[in-house]
């Protein structure tokens, strides 16, 4: 028989999955699938939230058994996980995945009921809808309508029906089958025999196979491994297997998982290929399968769900798979996102909290966002800067004094408080007198000592005679009670 006529033989879905690769990438798209969060969400008002916070609004029809079907309990025997999981499978494998909507009184969803795509028929009407048949378990064919049923469909060429992997990976599912019936053959030594047995004696038939015989029943069986005694001159002579052969054998099985994984986009590394986890690093194949492979089956899936929620509840009801848990990073990473998100008011601590599954604190600050007060325009710093004499500090506080660490007096130093004053740089009001203790933070190159003989004054900085948010500390014997003038040098006098 030729090759090409059993590379195009169909194989079946159920014989296909024996294949481990084949099994392998199934198992990691039906498990990611399962694994994001459903969510139901309705746009009111011109913001986005979800279903819950919906609940009672006019604008939006969304019940309760609609969120719990798609997110708590699809049916009474399956978890969101299960049934998620469940409908990812088929669709890897068989090309499609079916769930059939039970309503309740008022139309609502209530229930989702799996319906193995092999027993599924799906045809276009006339109005362009799709219609589909169920051959039920008492060997009857029902009719459905399309608002009856959850179609989640893989790639195809008609756009009704997703084709089954099997077939278009039929010559590799073909020959990962015949590789594993000859490796079967191999180990049970239907291939080669393990040894030979030389001897110097001429044997006939009849003794020779008495020999064989005796020698099995003493080193084989459970035997097996048991070290042999050899006498009058006999010879064990380990057979030595085809190296050429068993090379290709093994070149052979190793061709199988990447061919199947670039069939799905699955990469390789993911489901055991140790030459791809050689090449590439973990971060980069797990992006490259969000983007490449589960980001398109997270489409697919929301698609299908969306198409019977708009002709329900109308385009402001939509469903989400989240996937940040298959995104999540290291403690590090989450750590580091979370104080970039909570300094520019993004994100609540509560809203942290509830992202590593911490139980949520009740002070109600928790479940306000902050921001940092530090922050200014690369304009406005260089405004300030340009108005700002040396030594001014922008004062925090209004007043600038509570930062002194000495009394307040009236008058030293031949000012008063209030007085208007003059220095080299700028003038401004006088808002503080010391003549004792430490003008400003303690330490700090601003700071300035007051003593009885030479007073420390805190001057509110004036910009064409306005006030400004700036605040200087002088030594009174710095200041002047007039304008100071400048001289044809360019100096003050």
């Amino acid at each position: 028989m030729a090759w090409g006529n059993t590379a195009h033989r169909r194989v079946h879905p159920d014989v296909a999955v024996r294949v481990s690769s084949v099994f392998a990438v199934c198992r990691f798209i039906a498990q990611a699938i399962g694994c994001m969060s459903p969510r139901l969400k309705v746009r009111l008002g011109g913001k986005t939230l979800d279903a819950v916070q919906g609940f009672g609004d006019p604008a939006t029809s969304v019940n309760r058994q609609c969120v719990a079907a798609l997110r708590v309990r699809p049916n009474p025997w399956q978890s969101p996980f299960d049934f998620w999981t469940l409908q990812g499978y088929w669709t890897a494998l068989h090309g499609g995945g079916f769930a059939r909507v039970v309503s309740g009184i008022r139309g609502s969803m209530t229930h989702l009921i799996p319906l193995h795509p092999r027993r599924m028929r799906t045809t276009q009407l006339d109005d362009y809808t799709l219609g589909y048949e169920w051959f039920d378990e008492k060997g009857r064919w029902s009719r459905l309508q399309q608002s009856e049923v959850l179609h989640f469909r893989w790639l195809g060429d008609n756009g009704i029906t997703g084709t089954p992997a099997t077939d278009t990976l039929s010559t590799a599912i073909s020959l990962a089958r015949e590789l594993d019936t000859a490796a079967m053959a191999h180990w049970k030594n239907g291939a080669r025999p393990d040894f030979v047995i030389e001897t110097a004696k001429r044997l006939d038939d009849t003794t020779a196979a008495r020999y064989r015989s005796e020698f099995r029943d003493l080193y084989g069986g459970e035997n097996r491994g048991v070290p042999a005694v050899m006498t009058n001159g006999d010879k064990l002579v380990p057979m030595q297997s085809n190296t050429m052969e068993q090379s290709q054998y093994q070149q052979l099985r190793e061709s199988i998982l990447p061919e199947v994984c670039s069939h799905w986009g699955v990469p390789a590394s993911l489901v055991g290929d140790a030459k791809a986890q050689r090449y590439g690093s973990p971060e980069a194949d797990n992006l490259a399968a969000q983007v490449w492979c589960l980001l398109p089956w997270q489409k697919r899936f929301e698609g299908a769900v969306n198409l019977w929620l708009n002709d329900t509840y109308g385009e402001n009801t939509f469903f989400q798979l989240d996937n940040r848990a298959l995104l999540r990073g290291d403690s590090v990473a989450r750590a580091n996102l979370y104080r970039a998100l909570f300094a520019m008011s993004a994100i609540t601590p509560n809203e942290i909290r509830d992202l590593e599954d911490l139980p949520l604190l009740e002070e109600p600050e928790a479940d306000k966002t902050f921001l940092q007060l530090g922050f200014s325009t690369l304009q406005m710093a260089a405004n300030q800067a340009q108005k700002a004499p040396a030594g001014a500090v922008a004062d925090p506080v209004p007043g600038g004094a509570d930062d002194s660490q000495g009394e307040s007096v009236p008058a030293a130093g031949g000012f008063t408080v209030g007085q208007r004053v003059y220095w080299a740089e700028a003038d401004g009001v006088i808002e503080h007198l010391m003549t004792s203790g430490t003008l400003g933070v303690d330490g700090s190159p601003f700071a300035i000592e007051a003593t009885p003989e030479q007073p420390a004054a805190l001057v509110r900085v004036y910009m064409n005679d306005e006030p400004t948010e700036f605040t200087v500390g002088k030594l009174t014997s710095e200041l002047s009670a007039t304008p100071l003038s400048t001289d044809s040098t360019g100096g003050t006098t």
